[in-house]
């Protein structure tokens, strides 16, 4: 019979790394959509090159206990003696934000009307007085 363990990972940045002990089964469920998707990866490392490899073995739309009972009945048939398991928590529905009601906006005093006359007054002066020195003094 394998022995079922936890799945121990570190995360560096968006990429988790794990380090299994081959040859082993890795059951991994996840959800999409509120739905579980499980899949089994068997690895083992290559006699020759001692390099690690994985093949994906099963992937099902099923929950968590369904892909660790395959992966349990498929383990003699690889000499696995190590299961790894991940199994992400459901997602719950997030609650809607409540939203306040928007505040009335005060209308804008009546003075602030009569300044924007006078200051596209003053814009258009200050725009002109450079002109008017530039005539002067070409004249002299």
């Amino acid at each position: 019979m394998a022995t079922v363990l936890s799945l121990t990972s570190v995360g560096i940045g968006d990429v988790e790394l794990f380090m299994p002990s081959p040859p082993c089964l890795v059951v991994n469920t996840f959800y999409v959509d509120g739905e579980p998707e499980s899949s089994v990866v068997y690895v083992w490392q290559d006699a020759e090159t001692g390099e690690l490899k994985a093949e994906l073995v099963y992937m099902q739309p099923v929950p968590f206990e369904t892909a660790l009972a395959w992966a349990e009945e498929n383990a003699p048939t690889r000499s696995v003696e190590r299961i790894h398991t991940r199994h992400a928590a459901k997602a719950e529905p997030k609650p809607a934000p409540k939203r306040k009601p928007a505040a009335k906006r005060k209308a804008a005093p009546k003075k602030a009307a009569a300044k924007k006359p006078a200051r596209k007054a003053a814009r258009k002066v200050a725009r002109k007085a450079p002109a008017k020195r530039r005539t002067a003094r070409r004249t002299k």
